[in-house]
């Protein structure tokens, strides 16, 4: 109809006709809100992110977790970034401002984090459970962690980790406060959780579905906000599932084919189509009269009248899959903000270069995610704990409750990554050192340690080799070094210098 319109305005004015399909073109600034032949099929709609996210919400997590436990590729892209962001533990440096202080809150600490101590299934460490819901965070889309206060064992503060599947679905609005909940957190106006709903689970592994009500203190909610109207996480997998699912269905048919492929087959073909032609004067069956259905090294026989052999040796390539394999682990890694040398593990396709490139791209996606680990979880945890162990007598700190805020400031030591040119980076180090550029704590904390404990390791075996009588480069500045043996050069020379002046 419009294209007719636009005809007869044409006849009547070309000028007219003219200045409508300019002014038509320029309502057409950006080709990506084009609804054509090619896109008409594609026609997504903006609405409230947890109203979208819920429906899909659990699919979505099954498929993930499906990956998780049957895809190498997702295991390694996994593995790669639990590795890299928790390692062995996130640990914490106390800075209180007094150094003792400091030791007997961290000496407090350490045996607190025995699994079971900080476990209440007493079945993890606490750097255990920074990698499981790190793992969880990843694939789930997000972790709740509970801090149960309790009366067993020597501290009061225990960890409960729950599956996110057990928040309620069911409850739309709080029974004695009228608040809203939706998707198991009840919310206030401006979206901020005021309890979790929480369904219970047997040990047998039967749900009850009578929620419990706990609130938002003491929950510890990790997932990745990506809309400021959403209220829960979806998985950290979500961009690349359907490419992780496809690849896996590929391999699966790629050794199915290889198997085919491997196999040598012989076939007995006769003029007339029935098997065992009449009048046979061959030997076509074995000693216990059975037809022959295999072949042997050396087996020599014949065949009736009519009958000849055709063989089966199908053959296929896998070159090609190799590509193919390459090419979407790329993609898949680029989806998480992961090299392809981290979830492939192979590092003979890239140079030096390119391979250095890849680590130091990796360490900008991992140090984010520590300094989230470290900010949303391990801080909370510390700051609770140390109140606990305080008003327990765990530790004597007099004016805790009136200065808090000092006594809990804390800084966390993430695991560090080993060089990759270790001689280049090491030199790179002592200039910066040497030039105040970097802190020996700096230092420190980029490796994983402790700078307080490097020292007093230093110190300790510094003065173990003195007491043995041993004087170790190691201990000695290389500027003193050059100094003594400048020293004993000079010596040595004038002694020289004196035999001669004595002859």
């Amino acid at each position: 109809m419009i294209g007719i319109i636009e005809k007869a305005i044409a006849a009547i004015s070309p000028k007219w006709a003219c200045e409508r399909a300019f002014y038509a073109e320029s309502l057409r600034s950006y080709e990506a809100g084009e609804i054509n032949r090619f896109s008409d099929g594609w026609t997504p709609v903006n609405t409230d992110t947890e109203n979208s996210d819920k429906t899909q919400r659990d699919i979505i997590k099954a498929r993930a977790r499906y990956l998780e436990n049957n895809s190498d590729i997702a295991m390694a892209a996994i593995s790669g970034i639990v590795r890299n962001v928790v390692g062995t533990g996130i640990k914490p440096q106390a800075r209180t401002g007094s150094e003792e202080l400091n030791r007997q809150i961290e000496t407090l600490w350490r045996d607190w984090t025995r699994a079971e101590n900080c476990d209440i299934t007493g079945g993890q460490t606490f750097e255990e459970l920074q990698a499981m819901l790190l793992r969880r965070k990843i694939v789930d889309g997000e972790a709740l962690i509970k801090k149960v206060i309790t009366k067993q064992g020597k501290y009061p503060m225990k960890l409960q980790v729950i599956k996110p599947d057990l928040l309620s679905q069911y409850l739309m609005t709080a029974p004695k406060t009228g608040n809203i909940i939706r998707s198991g957190i009840e919310l206030d106006p401006h979206l901020k959780p005021l309890a979790y709903w929480i369904d219970k689970k047997s040990p047998d592994g039967y749900i009850q579905y009578d929620p419990d009500r706990v609130e938002a203190r003491h929950i510890i909610h990790l997932w990745t906000r990506h809309h400021p109207d959403q209220i829960r996480g979806i998985s950290d997998l979500a961009p690349i599932i359907k490419r992780l699912k496809d690849t896996q269905d590929y391999l699966d048919a790629e050794t199915v084919a290889a198997r085919i492929a491997a196999c040598f087959s012989v076939f007995i073909t006769t003029q007339t189509g029935a098997p065992g032609a009449v009048g046979r004067i061959g030997n076509t069956k074995d000693p216990e009269n059975k037809k022959l259905q295999s072949i042997r090294p050396g087996m020599v026989k014949y065949l009736a009248p009519g009958e000849k052999v055709e063989t089966a040796n199908p053959s296929r390539g896998m070159a090609n899959a190799k590509d193919y394999i390459s090419i979407q682990e790329r993609l898949a890694g680029a989806g998480l903000g992961l090299s392809y040398e981290l979830i492939s593990r192979d590092f003979n396709q890239s140079s030096f270069s390119a391979a250095r490139q890849g680590m130091l791209e990796d360490r900008k996606t991992f140090e984010p995610m520590q300094i989230y680990m470290a900010t949303h979880l391990c801080d909370p945890i510390y700051r609770e704990w140390l109140d606990c162990c305080v008003a327990a007598g765990l530790i004597d700190i007099p004016d805790y409750f009136a200065h808090r805020d000092k006594y809990q400031a804390v800084e966390w030591i993430t695991p560090g990554w080993s060089w990759i040119d270790p001689q280049k980076e090491v030199q790179a180090d002592i200039a910066a050192i040497q030039n105040g550029g970097k802190t020996l704590s700096q230092w420190c904390a980029e490796r994983g340690y402790d700078w307080r404990e490097q020292l007093e390791q230093m110190a300790l075996e510094k003065a173990t080799a003195e007491s043995m009588g041993l004087v170790l480069s190691v201990h000695t500045p290389v500027n003193v070094q050059a100094a003594m043996s400048n020293h004993t050069e000079n010596t040595e020379s004038e002694e020289k210098d004196d035999g001669k002046e004595q002859e």
